[in-house]
């Protein structure tokens, strides 16, 4: 496994004026070339672990792939990820469009649309103990514990199991890499819910519909058009998930819960 983290010497200074010099844990960022059937695809910057399971989920989540199948073949070399996907994908489905947002490429919603599992009719169940347990877990990710400085997401199943979990310094590449790494472990995205450690805009939740997970949760804010895209694919979509409570925006009939 890679080196996430490096030492650096600092300089801690306290409000008070007192300061100590210490070596201090820092997140490592490692800037990738994705090659897609033999073209230069896209440049990402993200954490240099679990590369494969990131190229993997930005596939998947961008509706380039629709699951291990469709790909031929994924080498990793140096700063350089060549994905080769099957002749009869390349053939069936043409490039979809592809719009620029907050640095970096997400499919836009119509073509979600065609895409995407039916979230509607999953009947996943979790209860808010599951919720608050999994969503709590993000804060013991190990780089995070170390340095602060990565997002995280875990892929669980309804009764709270771990499924498959990432860290990256950014929050999509961190969906990415859990949804890469659910994909190589056969995980059934109709039956499993996300925690993510960042807040929900549509990008995100559209991540999640794209791959069939019925449910997304978050430690943070959902935004309007997040909640919106909710609404409209049937996705259950969950905020400030902290302590003894939790927000639940749109289909909330996948929470086990007593209702006044």
């Amino acid at each position: 496994m890679p080196d996430t983290c490096i030492k650096r010497h600092i300089h801690r200074i306290f409000s008070t004026g007192e300061a100590e010099e210490l070596e201090d844990e820092i997140v490592k960022e490692h800037r990738l070339q994705i090659r897609l059937d033999g073209k230069d695809f896209v440049q990402a910057v993200l954490s240099p672990n679990l590369v494969e399971e990131f190229v993997l989920g930005f596939l998947r989540t961008r509706g380039l792939i629709r699951g291990l199948e469709d790909v031929a073949s994924i080498e990793v070399v140096g700063t350089t990820a060549s994905a080769v996907r099957s002749a009869h994908l390349r053939q069936s489905i043409p490039e979809l469009t592809l719009l620029e947002s907050t640095g970096s490429r997400n499919i836009d919603r119509d073509s979600a649309l065609r895409l995407a599992t039916n979230v509607s009719s999953s009947g996943l169940r979790v209860s808010p103990k599951v919720l608050a347990d999994g969503v709590g877990t993000l804060a013991d990710m190990p780089i995070y514990k170390k340095t602060g400085g990565t997002h995280c997401a875990i892929l669980f199943s309804s009764q709270g199991e771990p499924l498959s979990s990432a860290e990256d310094i950014g929050r999509h590449n961190a969906v990415d890499k859990t949804i890469g790494g659910g994909m190589l472990k056969g995980a059934d995205f109709s039956k499993c819910w996300l925690a993510v450690s960042g807040r929900l805009p549509a990008d995100m939740v559209m991540k999640a519909v794209v791959v069939g997970i019925p449910l997304i949760a978050s430690v943070s804010a959902a935004t309007s058009d997040g909640i919106e895209s909710g609404e409209r694919f049937g996705l259950t979509v969950v905020g400030f998930v902290r302590g003894a409570k939790l927000n639940c925006y749109c289909h909330p009939e996948r929470i086990l819960s007593k209702r006044a």
